[in-house]
């Protein structure tokens, strides 16, 4: 329950999606999904393995990155990615979700607290996941269109680090929150900026950077 975790005070509680609400990383996995359905070559899959080990250890070229996980996208209409994201959806998602971070955000809901997904992963499919979650808003690395057409470009700043504690703040200026009123759940040592700004930071299954400064911090860890 809440109130083990003495987190009634909160009025805001903060997800992250990839390694905490799922149990993937939901763009790595996009980019396998895509060469499995032979949409890129297979030649990218060591790429993609490199760009997700560069991000575990908060080194990751996330403009390179996002030019490279969003490349099939070029020049589809929202139509047709989401005829592609409905099937990544149901088979590598809706599989892949952590349970007990579920039950986290229904409790947080049931408490009459506002929730908040916030991702460094690309628009395209934090707002799919968004809306099946029933999360009313979203904060992630926003996808440019151009004449209805995706340009594979994110607009700045990215949703990670100190971007994205500065898209939460922005969200925080056209609502009544604050930081000192909320908690965030994340996996990520890349989300050291937001972790650190909020009242009550959670590590969720954190890497091994995280959780040493979790521990170093008494802060919060869930393991599950």
């Amino acid at each position: 329950m809440l109130t083990q975790y003495n987190i009634r005070n909160i009025k805001l509680a903060i997800f992250d999606l990839d390694n905490t609400i799922l149990k993937i990383d939901s763009d790595y996995e996009m980019v396998n999904y895509l060469i499995d359905k032979n949409f890129i070559l297979e030649k990218y899959r060591k790429i993609n393995k490199d760009y997700f080990n560069s991000y575990e250890d908060g080194s990751i070229n996330i403009n390179n990155f996002s030019e490279f996980s969003l490349k099939s996208f070029v020049g589809m209409t929202q139509k047709d990615i989401n005829f592609i994201l409905d099937d990544f959806y149901y088979k590598i998602i809706e599989p892949s979700y952590n349970m007990n971070l579920i039950k986290r955000i229904n409790e947080h809901k049931k408490a009459s607290q506002e929730t908040l997904l916030a991702s460094a992963t690309n628009s395209l499919i934090v707002s799919y996941v968004a809306e099946k979650l029933g999360f009313k808003n979203f904060i992630s690395s926003e996808v440019v269109f151009r004449n209805g057409k995706c340009t594979g470009k994110v607009k700045k700043p990215y949703a990670l680090g100190e971007g994205k504690l500065k898209l939460v703040k922005k969200f925080f200026s056209n609502y009544n929150f604050n930081l000192n009123k909320a908690c965030f759940y994340s996996d990520s040592i890349n989300d050291l900026p937001l972790l650190k700004a909020v009242h009550m930071p959670i590590a969720v299954n954190p890497d091994k950077n995280l959780k040493k400064f979790a521990k170093s911090n008494n802060w919060m860890i869930i393991i599950n």
